[in-house]
C-alpha cells in the first residue's frame, strides 16, 4: 500500500523544514477534522493521510539536540500517534479495516524505530510506550499477540 500522499519534492522541503512541517501538519490536522465534521469523509480521509504522512515527516526530521527540543519533541510523538489513531477510525468507518489496520501498523513500527533515538529521554520514551499501548487497543490485538506478529515481519 502506497502511503506517500505528499509531492516528493514538498516531502523533502518540509524534512529541512521541520518547523514548517509542524505548521504544515498542524494546519492539515484542523482542516482534516473540518472535511470530517462537515460530512465529506472522502475530503477528510485524503487530508487525514496527508496528515498523517506530514506528522511522520517531524517525526523522523533530523533536529538539533537540545534540551528546549524535549517540548517539541513531545508534541511531534502526541501528533503522529493520535493521527494515526484519528485516521484509523475514519478508515474503519468506511469499512476499509484492512486499512486501518495498516496504518496502525505503521505508526507502531515507526514509534518503535525512534524510541532507541530517546533513550536518554525517560519522559519521551513512556510517552511512546504510551502510545503503543493505545495503539495496540486500538488495534484488537493484545499485547502479546501484537508483538508476536511483529517479531514474524
Amino acid at each position: 500500500m502506497n502511503l506517500q500522499r505528499l509531492c516528493p519534492v514538498y516531502r523533502k522541503w518540509l524534512q529541512l523544514n521541520p518547523s514548517h512541517a509542524r505548521e504544515h501538519r498542524i494546519a492539515m490536522q484542523a482542516q482534516t477534522q473540518q472535511a470530517h465534521q462537515a460530512g465529506k469523509y472522502n475530503e477528510a480521509r485524503r487530508l487525514g493521510y496527508q496528515t498523517f504522512e506530514a506528522a511522520k515527516v517531524v517525526l523522523t526530521a533530523l533536529q538539533p539536540v537540545t534540551d528546549t527540543v524535549d517540548k517539541s519533541i513531545h508534541e511531534d510523538v502526541l501528533a503522529f500517534g493520535t493521527m494515526a489513531m484519528y485516521l484509523s477510525s475514519l478508515l474503519h468507518k468506511e469499512n476499509k479495516k484492512h486499512e486501518a489496520h495498516h496504518i496502525l501498523q505503521e505508526c507502531h513500527q515507526q514509534l518503535i524505530a525512534i524510541l532507541p533515538l530517546h533513550a536518554s529521554k525517560p519522559s519521551v520514551c513512556k510517552l511512546i510506550c504510551a502510545i503503543q499501548v493505545a495503539l495496540e487497543k486500538g488495534n484488537g490485538a493484545k499485547p502479546a499477540e501484537h508483538q508476536q506478529a511483529l517479531t514474524l515481519h
